[in-house]
């Protein structure tokens, strides 16, 4: 029995970690962006007034289906500063995840207050700052299809061992 529910746990575990091809076509990870006024908020990178234009949803062409996008008005002004986001040392960069064309992000520019404004006509050579829903505290579907099987393998174990105890009390 055991060897039964260890094979399903390993045939699922494989199917989850399914590598990607490439960054841009992955879930940013967690590290790679904060959580701050109850917002996921991604570094995505610079843009300048030519490729990517500030605004520009091309940076979101992969990454929208995973819910991130370019902050309204509304959201802006609950947006955290360059420092919640690390040191100009170390400090958490999603670019990659975003763009193949602009794959840093500039630290002195979004600490200036260089960061792409939605209600501004700000265009030009500033970082882009993209937000979603927290995602945190929900659980992904892999994650609920290994707890699921986790508790029937418990359940399981439980049924097999109580039968052996039933019959010495009888």
């Amino acid at each position: 029995m055991k060897r039964i529910v260890l094979g399903a746990l390993a045939a699922c575990a494989a199917w989850v970690t399914t590598p990607a091809m490439a960054a841009i076509n992955v879930d940013v990870p967690p590290n790679f962006y904060i959580t701050y006024n109850g917002m996921d908020w991604a570094w995505a990178s610079p843009c300048s007034a030519t490729t990517p234009s500030c605004g520009d949803t091309s940076l979101l062409t992969y990454q929208g289906s995973f819910g991130w996008h370019l902050p309204t008005a509304a959201e802006f002004l609950l947006r955290p500063q360059a420092s919640n986001f690390g040191t100009s040392a170390s400090f958490r960069c999603a670019a990659a995840y975003f763009s193949d064309t602009y794959t840093h992000c500039d630290y002195g520019d979004a600490q200036s207050g260089y960061i792409w404004d939605p209600s501004a006509s700000n265009s030009s050579a500033v970082e882009t700052w993209v937000v979603r829903a927290a995602v945190g505290a929900v659980p992904e579907p892999a994650t609920w299809a290994m707890m699921l099987l986790g508790f029937g393998a418990i359940g399981m174990a439980l049924r097999r061992s109580r039968k052996p105890m039933l019959a010495q009390i009888a």
